[in-house]
């Protein structure tokens, strides 16, 4: 058996050993039990502590493992190399009892080391870095694979902790000097004349085949005299800090665990069976440990584990973001999850690279930011530095392993980290200065979401030309909004952050709620600026302006958008009546238009034609500006009332308007509300065409949410025919669409009209399936549709 890629078979029982086990698709007690052997012995020869176990134990392990000839001689001569490759140093501490997972990471490494010997072609020297935050498992991985490789380098393997994330890392003096003693040599005549060591530290390792594990790295200039000149050694280097700028190097990035692997690990720690008897409690472990391998190893050993709690009892420990880090302490040396992180800002500090003081500085600033991510922008306001200062500062931080970069300019820190951040900053800034620095970071989304609105010249409340205040430099509408798809659930967090602070935060955050019906209104994101509004109205104690009825009118929009007409007509009712009040007569005629086209839609045509016709009666001055909007409520609401001939003359001129004025994103709304309104009304001649076209216009524009509305009103002019096959194939595209757009909510009110064409066709149980999924969806957004589609499934007879 061969690691993929070799050129040589591998060498090293504990290799051999695991990649025959699980080929065999056996744990480590199934092998035990099969070859008569403890699993302790298993466990001491995978973990390389037992590196030349006995020749029965071999014949065992290989009729066992069904082992061919040949491999059973592979496994022998791993287990009894000759004694001329056994020569000292043998320096490299003992693998880890608990490593697991990292396979893919591990057979790179090896593969890499085991690529050098002493052919005139071959490599001079081969150079590994193993980069990645603290607690990662840098270190593990490192000895790991040492010990598997080490009978390829039979002139020693030497381990040495340069102290990289302490205050005082080994000088690179220091280093030579404790490598040459490893190597039985005499140091240098002068302890400072680093050339005189390199050059005798060099000659030591001509011709020889050593691999050097240089642990805890500070920097390239620290380890650059260390690489030995000659071919056939090799170097494993592992650090904090990128050493991409390394001459030859090969960089092995680590990253957090996955969850299969966390739970393995915290099973080899805390124990299988215990992770198999809580397994949602584990899962829940591992996460509040980030994945991050020092901190599931920690949560392992915790004595609360032992108690009657169990793992269940440490996980409420680890929920509280007060306790967590003081749980995962460790109590040994090396001080946990808390002191490897400090360690690695204060080794920051102390560089003379001119900027790290700086960054370990600004760290604690950037941990109060709290989403999944943070982008170059916001950072540099919450900095109050310019944008390539702060983009130079973020970059050196992921060089450093203290934050990831998974987008350009865009950075994201994991939440250990943050949490030693935020403690940082706790004791360093009083509350308001940790204030200030999330207002001025709602404060930047808020300047680019109304920037957004200004490129877009969208109608907006008196008073709010200031509110783009920060984002003037932003001029490409289209990489403005593209940039705030990405951030809107940070928009998200702050804006229910601020509502509950005090009044010029409840102001800033009912701006930018606002700014985010304007971002929907540009990118048909209606559900995410619907939770935004939904925080932000009603929450100032006295009316603002003309900010709260615009906020009220806004929401019922969204609701519109969203197919909730009932619940956008309570919201527009209430702007209606704050405009009135305030005398406001354009405000009074949005709210007049915008609820008459609810009212339609829930049945209550009358009562639009009334809101309709008093704007109307208002000089033509005061409603023209909007008169495609005023004419398509009056054509839908006269539809609904069977006045077919005054909808179609309504209908006419909104055409005419559109015509005139360009054929947009509005005028094909417009167009998918008068096909409807003509369907709905029996005018399916005039209904289908004009459905038709704006469906063909929404595919070529790539507008999804448009076509989605079509292909549901395709679905529900079906159904009004009787036509229930074909409604249901257009529910059923509809609903890939809504699948496709979870944040739109749609796909549970899909769903629910899906089930009713089903039970019309005849066919109960599809139906059922389909309503019991919608109720879940419904009852996730307090929906009040759940309890109407759970009375149909109470009432739908079983099959049973």
């Amino acid at each position: 058996m061969r690691i993929p890629g070799s050129t040589a078979p591998p060498s090293g029982v504990a290799h051999l050993l695991k990649q025959f086990r699980l080929r065999a698709g056996l744990t480590q007690e199934g092998l035990a039990a099969r070859a008569g052997l403890s699993v302790e012995g298993i466990r001491a020869l995978e973990g390389g502590r037992r590196r030349s176990p006995r020749a029965a134990t071999i014949d065992q392990l290989a009729l066992a493992l069904r082992l061919s000839l040949p491999e059973q001689r592979q496994l022998t001569d791993a287990a009894d190399p000759p004694r001329q490759s056994r020569a000292l140093p043998e320096q490299l501490p003992p693998a880890p009892d608990d490593f697991t997972g990292r396979d893919r990471e591990l057979n790179d490494l090896v593969r890499l080391l085991r690529t050098t010997d002493l052919r005139v072609d071959s490599r001079a020297v081969v150079i590994s870095a193993v980069g990645g935050m603290g607690g990662v498992g840098k270190t593990a991985l490192a000895i790991q694979a040492g010990h598997l490789v080490a009978p390829d380098y039979p002139d020693g393997q030497i381990y040495l902790n340069l102290g990289g994330g302490s205050q005082e890392p080994v000088s690179t003096a220091g280093a030579l000097a404790a490598v040459l003693r490893s190597l039985g040599v005499p140091p240098a005549d002068d302890p400072r004349d680093v050339e005189q060591a390199v050059g005798r530290y060099r000659t030591a390792l001509a011709h020889r085949r050593v691999l050097l594990l240089l642990d805890d790295a500070d920097g390239v200039d620290q380890v650059l005299p260390l690489i030995p000149g000659t071919r056939g050694s090799a170097v494993v280097i592992t650090s904090r800090k990128q050493l991409t700028a390394l001459p030859g190097v090969r960089y092995l990035g680590l990253q957090v665990l996955t969850e299969e692997d966390g739970l393995s690990l915290l099973g080899e720690v805390a124990g299988r069976d215990r992770v198999a008897a809580e397994p949602e409690a584990a899962l829940q472990l591992v996460r509040h440990c980030g994945l991050l391998p020092l901190a599931v190893r920690i949560a392992g050993g915790h004595p609360s584990i032992q108690a009657a709690g169990g793992l269940a009892a440490l996980v409420g420990l680890l929920a509280d973001d007060g306790s967590r880090l003081d749980a995962l302490s460790g109590g040994g040396a090396g001080g946990g999850i808390r002191a490897t992180i400090v360690s690695s800002l204060r080794s920051l500090a102390a560089t003379d690279r001119p900027g790290d003081r700086k960054c370990s500085e600004m760290f604690p600033l950037l941990a109060l930011s709290e989403g999944d991510h943070f982008p170059l922008r916001t950072a540099a306001k919450v900095l109050e530095l310019p944008l390539d200062v702060t983009e130079d500062l973020l970059e050196r931080l992921v060089d450093v392993h203290l934050l990831e970069t998974p987008a350009p300019q865009q950075y994201r820190m994991h939440d250990l980290v943050r949490d030693v951040g935020q403690e940082l900053a706790a004791g360093t800034m009083t509350s308001a200065e940790r204030a200030e620095a999330s207002r001025r970071e709602l404060r930047c989304y808020l300047g680019v979401l109304w920037r957004l609105s200004e490129l877009h010249e969208l109608p907006h409340p008196k008073g709010a030309e200031d509110w783009s205040a920060g984002a003037e430099d932003l001029g490409d509408r289209d990489e403005v909004a593209r940039w705030l798809e990405a951030e809107v659930g940070n928009v998200l967090r702050l804006i229910a952050k601020a509502a509950t602070g005090g009044r010029e935060d409840r102001l800033t955050a009912a701006r930018t709620g606002l700014g985010m019906f304007q971002f929907a209104r540009v990118r048909l994101r209606f559900a995410e600026s619907r939770d935004a509004l939904a925080a932000v109205t009603g929450i100032l104690d006295e009316p603002d302006d003309e900010l709260d009825d615009w906020l009220w009118l806004s929401l019922g929009r969204l609701y519109t958008a969203l197919d909730q007409p009932r619940s956008a007509a309570d919201c527009i009712r209430i702007a209606l009546r704050l405009a009135r009040a305030r005398g406001d007569l354009d405000q009074v005629v949005n709210c007049l238009i915008e609820l008459a086209y609810v009212l339609v839609r829930i049945g209550e045509p009358a009562e639009a034609k009334a809101a309709v016709d008093e704007v109307l009666a208002l000089p033509p001055e005061d409603w023209m500006h909007l008169e495609a909007a005023v004419r398509l409520v009056a054509g839908s609401a006269a539809g609904a009332l069977g006045d077919l001939a005054g909808q179609r003359a309504a209908f006419d001129r909104v055409i005419a308007v559109h015509r005139e004025r360009g054929r947009g994103r509005t005028a094909l709304l417009h167009q998918e509300q008068m096909g409807m309104s003509l369907v709905e009304s029996g005018q399916y001649d005039a209904g289908w065409p004009m459905l038709a076209e704006a469906l063909e216009r929404a595919r070529a524009d790539g507008l999804a949410m448009i076509e989605f509305d079509l292909l549901t009103d395709f679905g529900k002019g079906w159904s009004l025919r009787g036509d229930h096959q074909q409604a249901r194939e257009y529910f059923e595209q509809a609903l890939e669409i809504a699948i496709r757009f979870p944040a739109e909510n749609q796909e549970g009110r899909t769903l629910d009209r899906l089930g009713r064409t089903l039970l019309a066709l005849g066919r109960p149980e599809e139906a059922r399936m389909h309503w019991q999924r919608a109720v879940v969806l419904y009852q996730q957004f307090a929906d009040p549709a759940a309890d109407e589609v759970q009375e149909l499934l109470d009432v739908l007879p079983s099959t049973d």
